[in-house]
This record gives C-alpha cells, structure tokens and sequence, in this order.
C-alpha cells in the first residue's frame, strides 16, 4: 500500500518534470527555425553533431578548431548560430571581420560572465581581462600607462638579460642533445621578463633553484585548466588542491603588495602615470594619494582582493600566452629554415653580427627593433596560423548585428563568439591559408581588421605592445646561434582537417588544447643545436 501511495506521487511528479522538460527543449529548439546554421536536430540541436566534428581530431581539443570544421563543412559565412543546450548555452558565431567589429569596436559589448566564473574559483574576481563596467575602467586606467610603448622599451635591457640567461640554458641542452619541453623553459623566461613589469623586482624563475612564484602560478594555471575536463574525477582533483594553492599563493602576493606600499610611503613616493616603475605602483598610486594629509590606513579587505587578484592574473596571463605563441613559433620554424636564414640576414643587417654588439644596441637603443620589419612578420604569421587568444561575449537585450540586409539577434543569453581563428584560415583573407608564408604581412597587404589575434577595440589585449616587444628580442637573441628541432613527431599520413594540412609535417600537436588560451599539445618537446660550436 505505502509503494502505491509513493508511486501516485512519483508519477505525477515525473510527468511534470519531463513536460517541462519537452516545453524547454521545443521553446530552446524553435528559437534557431530560421537562423543560419549547420545541420540542426530537433532533439539533439546541435550537441550530436559537436560530438561528431571532436571525433575527428585528438581529445580535449580548443572549440575553436571545431567552429572552423563546422563553417567549412557547412559553407557557412558571415555569422551562424550553435544550439548547444541543455550542456552550454547557444552561441552566435562571427567569422567575418566586420561583424567582430560590430560587437568589439563599433559597440563594445561585455565580456561574457562565463570568463570571470571560469577565473574566480583559482584567481579570483574581476581580472582585467574578464571584469566589466566601472571595475574594469579602474583596473585598465590604472595599469595602460606600464603598457604603452615609450614604458616597454624601457624593459628591453630586462628582455635582453633574461634572453640571455635562457641562451645558458639552450647551450646546456644542446650540449646533452637532451629532449626537453620548450613549453616549460620558455615560460620561466616570459615570466622573468614579465616580474619586473608588475613588481618592480626580479622573481629568478631561470635560476636553478627556480622560483616559488613560477611553480605556484603554474599549478593555478593547471588546475584552471584541469576544472574545463569533463572528467568528474579531474573536477574533484581541483577542489582538493586549489583551496591550498590559491592560500599560499594570496598569502605571498598581499605580503608583496603590503611590502611595497610600505616602501613607497617610508620614500614618500606617488608612483608616476607619466613614467610608472610598475604595474603594482600604478595600482597602488590612489592609496598613496590617500594618505596625503591624512593618516595612512591599510588596503580595505575588498580592495586588496582586487589587487591580489589582478596581479596573478597579469602574471599568468602574460606568462601562458607569450609562451604559447613562442612554442608554435619555434615549431614552425624547425621546419621552415628558409625562414630562419630570412631572419639571421635581416638580423645581422640591423643589428651586425656581433652578439655583444647587439645586446648593447638593444638596451640602448630600443627603437631599432622596429626595423625588424620581416622578424615581426614571422611572428605575426605564426599567430595567424595559431591564435591562442579567444574572448567571447554577451549583449543586452535587443542586440542585433547586421549582415546581408538582415538584422541578427545575438542577444537572449546568446554567448557571441568572434572566432577569428575561422576568418585566419579564409582563403579569401590570406590566400593559401595552410602555408607558413611571413612575407604576406609586409607593408600594408593585411588590414588591420584581417589581423585579430590580441582582438581589437577598447578590450584588444592589453599586454600586445609587451608580447610583441618580448618575443622580437628573444627571437632575435636565439635564432642566429642555435637550431631546433620537434621531438617525437609523429605526421599524420593524411591531413585531419580540410582547412589545414600542418599535421601531415607535425602530427597531432598542431591540434591546440583547450585551456585558458589555446595551449600547445604536451609541452611542445624539441632538442636543440648550437650553430658554429667548437
């Protein structure tokens, strides 16, 4: 009797879920009847045919190869839309450059809430790169000025003197012919360069001890990126070990902050906008003015918070994406040593052929690596080719892009994707898209709206001037004494997708994973030689 009781309750109960159920499904799948579109399923939408296009490629692959795939397949331009529920919200896709500037210069929409959710659990709040409204006016106010280029190459005598310690560790590694990953040692000399930028002090990452700060931050990095595995057991492996983490790692970066306030008050200093030491000084400039004619009081709890925050977000940031771009670079490279000789020449033109010489003329004369005019080229191509930067966005309500004489909506929860990494390989945009050609950046061939990998508007990636800057003086330092080479390659006999043939030469690792940024395939291992060793 007690079971039928349970069952006359169960039953009712079941139906009302799975008719709420059916109501949503068709309410959510109706929404796409008359939009552009792959191929769309009234019950799946679009998840089973997600999940055909990830099959073709190695696991836990960035999205951004599948949008590619799709609009290729599909013929689709311009803009299409994703019905990904109920696993993700649906998205409106942009792969021409004019309806990206729609919604990232002509109209600057938000960053999307999924960015700072993603953040928050190992980094905290409002980063820079995912805060919006009057916090983010704050924190991009307070930081441009260490970011502009007239401060940047007040560093390149920094970039120098890292490079130079990571040669060291290039000559120890040709010397063994040892197989190591680039991704790891290239990082520790992004991050070096990059601890002076915000702290006004040096963080040793290349030294043998290595650094705490790099360890740290490199374990928040993986577990940021372990918690985007659908693998529930790698979800649970980041709730164990995060709270430790970001605990030892808030702890030392308040008592830096804490430190260098102190500094600044017992100097009686109001860091500069005009000419700033650091990122950490330009944050902290409001505090100091505080405390003119008037007792000086410690950080509220809340502001500490956002400055904490923000100052691992600009060390991991700056230190993954450089080093992702330096690795795919390098890759690139050790096949194409026509490009290389290109560089040397240019190089050797610009700078002489003496590396003490060039060393000097970097520190003291900054300005001439704008002339490596084919240098920047090489790097611009190979982000091109591999764009690790990708930001998606929301509207408010009413939004609507337009396109073909027709009005879109890309409001109602739609998540906005500008994937430029499609518009990259669109032969209508860079003719024979595949190819590693550097040489169709020169002059003024490519429009600036052509060219997306930092973005663009008001929310363009505000570290580009100092990525660029870094990677001219590390390219310019390595490649003239040393050779490198993939280790382990392993080239597919035929090519996995039809827009790019790059994994006949390289294998799967031309596949990036998804991570924050679209990460190198593990650890990009390569050996390296010393040219003209005795």
């Amino acid at each position: 009797m007690e079971a039928k009781n349970i069952l006359l309750i169960l039953v009712p109960l079941l139906g009302a879920v799975v008719l709420d159920f059916a109501y949503r499904l068709y309410r959510r799948r109706r929404r796409f009847r008359d939009l552009p579109k792959p191929p769309h399923s009234f019950f799946w939408g679009h998840l089973k045919l997600m999940g055909e296009i990830a099959s073709q490629y190695p696991p836990n692959c960035h999205p951004q190869i599948y949008i590619t795939t799709i609009a290729r397949k599909y013929g689709l331009k311009g803009i299409f839309y994703l019905d990904l529920w109920p696993v993700a919200e649906p998205q409106v896709v942009l792969i021409e450059p004019e309806l990206m500037d729609a919604v990232q210069v002509q109209r600057v929409y938000n960053q999307h809430r999924i960015a700072d959710e993603m953040l928050q659990t190992m980094i905290g709040r409002d980063v820079v790169a995912a805060a919006n409204g009057p916090v983010w006016k704050k924190l991009h106010n307070a930081m441009a000025p260490a970011l502009l280029p007239s401060h940047i190459r007040n560093l390149t005598g920094v970039m120098a003197d890292q490079t130079m310690i990571f040669r060291d560790t290039l000559r120890r590694f040709a010397a063994t012919g040892q197989v190591f990953s680039f991704e790891a040692e290239v990082s520790k000399l992004v991050f070096d360069i990059v601890g002076p930028l915000i702290f006004n002090f040096p963080l040793h990452a290349q030294t043998p001890g290595g650094s705490e700060y790099h360890r740290d931050l490199k374990q928040i990095i993986s577990l940021v990126n372990q918690q985007l595995s659908m693998n529930p057991l790698a979800k649970l492996d980041v709730t164990l070990k995060r709270n430790a983490v970001k605990k030892r790692v808030d702890a030392s970066v308040t008592a830096k902050i804490r430190e260098r306030l102190a500094a600044l008050r017992s100097e009686n200093i109001v860091p500069s906008r005009r000419e700033p030491l650091s990122i950490l000084d330009l944050m902290l400039r409001e505090t100091v003015l505080k405390d003119k004619g008037a007792k000086a009081k410690e950080i509220p709890p809340a502001e500490m918070e956002l400055l904490v925050t923000n100052v691992k977000g600009l060390m991991v940031g700056a230190m993954g994406t450089t080093a992702d771009v330096l690795c795919y670079l390098y890759m690139l490279l050790s096949k194409h040593p026509e490009v290389m000789q290109k560089m040397r020449d240019e190089h050797d033109r610009v700078f002489g052929k003496d590396l003490e010489t060039t060393v000097e003329m970097v520190k003291e004369s900054p300005m001439k690596l704008e002339e490596l005019e084919y240098t920047t080229c090489v790097l611009k191509e190979a982000m091109r080719l591999f764009p690790v930067g990708f930001g998606v966005k929301e509207a408010p309500r009413g939004a609507t892009v337009h396109y073909q004489g027709r009005d879109y909506p890309v409001d109602d929860g739609l998540t906005i994707v500008p994937c430029w990494h499609t518009m990259h390989f669109d032969a209508r945009y860079f003719p024979e898209p595949s190819a590693f050609r550097p040489e169709r950046f020169l002059g003024d061939a490519v429009p600036r709206g052509w060219f997306r990998t930092f973005s663009r508007g008001p929310r363009a990636c505000l570290g580009q001037d100092l990525a660029m800057e870094d990677m001219r003086v590390i390219v310019l330092l390595t490649v003239r004494d040393f050779d490198f080479a993939c280790a382990g390659l392993r080239p597919n006999p035929q090519p996995r997708a039809d827009f790019m043939d790059l994994d006949t030469t390289f294998g799967d690792i031309v596949f990036p994973e998804l991570a924050m940024e679209a990460k190198p395939r593990g650890g990009m291992m390569m050996t390296v030689k010393e040219r003209n060793a005795s």
